[in-house]
């Protein structure tokens, strides 16, 4: 864990679920997804209308805040789309990743993925620091391991933002092992640290017994120091959410959000300029969560929060929360529509889309893809209402789009391609 608080690096990655099985899909560069989970599969009936199959195959998005902090961890995002032909997006959500302080201070891990030159120097730089505290280490292994650690831990989450997935596995189970050793002597010290990367570990495998492995200890903390430790325990609650959702675990799923939302309310009251973004996240979560089960109502009312509370932050911070505010009103499109509120579905669509326009102007590369992303919804939409012309001009331009990313980066974006395709030829000529 960091010692100093730090921004947070937002990796971002996908998820696209076809009828048969879940899969994810990277829709950026750097950002690839390091799991896979198992969903629900759900049947259509072969008489069934052409417009009910486009309305389930919309697109869901949810970007995670762009500058939460909690406590000493940095948080790390992911956008997650999900499309099947029966069910409308199960929700998945915002994965934290915890880092280790970096001991010799010379990398700044939280300009992680915000260029690849940079990715690449923060690479080197660590790779150089790991080297030089395993020769220390072989000297003053007290002293020095510990660096060690850290330095594999904030390697692994690199590497697990690059979809080095093995490399990542291999640098958390050191830096695990090796803290699990210094736990077994100073537990008051490196216990955390064991959690930290248990927490990791957990996100890259998708595996609940490390998570809870990790939530273990952090209630554990909790109780000599609540106020250090509930953040950690909150974040640990969310990530075990979005493990169990990607399992169809939804019932226990649901109880993990809820729980971290109760934890992230009483933050946020005494320090909202910390904890008060973690709200609106939450309740994203649970709102997509809640779609997925049918409960359109309490999804709504729970994506209306959000973007309430997003809307007033973006007012303070706009550069930061506006995506978070498009990504919401997304959601609402989805959960309206759901409802039949077709009108409402609309205005939120097209909010949506002149946000991520204008932000797209600014940077295309983080930021067309979200405008194909709502392009789709929108499309799904005015087939849905018997609007064929304007769906067609939606798919075309999402598509041109894709494809245009799919030149650069065929395996992140050819799925995509085709998808759209498939739309357009479920159009009537």
């Amino acid at each position: 864990m960091r010692v100093q608080t730090e921004d947070p690096i937002i990796p971002r990655r996908s998820f696209l679920a076809s009828p048969d099985a879940d899969r994810w899909l990277p829709i950026f560069d750097q950002y690839k997804a390091s799991q896979a989970a198992n969903a629900r599969e759900g049947d259509l009936d072969d008489g069934g209308i052409v417009a009910f199959m486009f309305l389930r195959l919309r697109t869901i998005v949810l970007l995670v805040l762009a500058s939460l902090r909690v406590n000493a961890a940095t948080v790390t995002g992911v956008i997650i789309t999900k499309e099947a032909v029966r069910s409308p997006a199960v929700s998945v959500a915002a994965v934290y990743q915890i880092q280790t302080r970096n001991p010799s201070g010379s990398t700044d891990l939280g300009s992680i993925g915000s260029t690849q030159n940079q990715t690449d120097q923060t690479r080197r730089e660590l790779e150089e620091s790991l080297k030089a505290y395993r020769e220390l280490a072989k000297k003053a292994p007290e002293t020095h391991l510990p660096q060690v650690a850290a330095t594999l831990n904030d390697l692994g989450i690199l590497d697990s933002n690059q979809n080095r997935i093995e490399k990542a596995r291999k640098e958390f189970e050191e830096a695990l092992k090796t803290y699990r050793e210094l736990a077994h002597k100073e537990p008051d010290i490196y216990l955390r640290y064991v959690a930290t990367t248990l927490n990791n570990l957990g996100i890259l495998e998708g595996a609940q017994n490390y998570l809870e492995e990790a939530l273990k200890i952090y209630h554990t903390l909790a109780q000599k120091e609540r106020e250090s430790y509930l953040p950690y325990v909150a974040t640990t609650l969310n990530n075990l959410g979005i493990v169990d959702s990607a399992k169809n675990h939804m019932n226990e799923a649901r109880k993990e959000y809820a729980e971290a939302l109760k934890m992230y309310r009483e933050l946020a009251q005494k320090d909202p300029g910390t904890y008060l973004p973690s709200v609106p996240m939450t309740l994203n979560n649970l709102a997509l969560l809640d779609d997925a089960r049918d409960r359109w109502d309490e999804a709504r009312k729970e994506a209306e929060e959000a973007l309430r509370i997003y809307r007033e932050l973006a007012q303070k911070e706009p550069e930061t929360y506006l995506p978070h505010v498009a990504i919401t009103l997304n959601n609402l499109g989805i959960f309206h529509s759901d409802e039949k509120q077709m009108n409402k579905a609309r205005m939120e669509y097209e909010e949506a889309l002149k946000i991520y326009r204008d932000l797209a102007q600014k940077e295309p590369e983080t930021y067309l893809p979200h405008v194909a992303a709502t392009l789709n919804n929108l499309g799904i939409l005015d087939h849905a209402q018997n609007r064929p012309k304007e769906a067609r001009k939606a798919f075309e331009e999402a598509l041109k789009i894709y494809e245009s990313f799919a030149k650069r980066d065929p395996d992140q974006f050819s799925p995509l391609v085709e998808r759209i395709k498939n739309l357009l030829k479920n159009l009537p000529k």
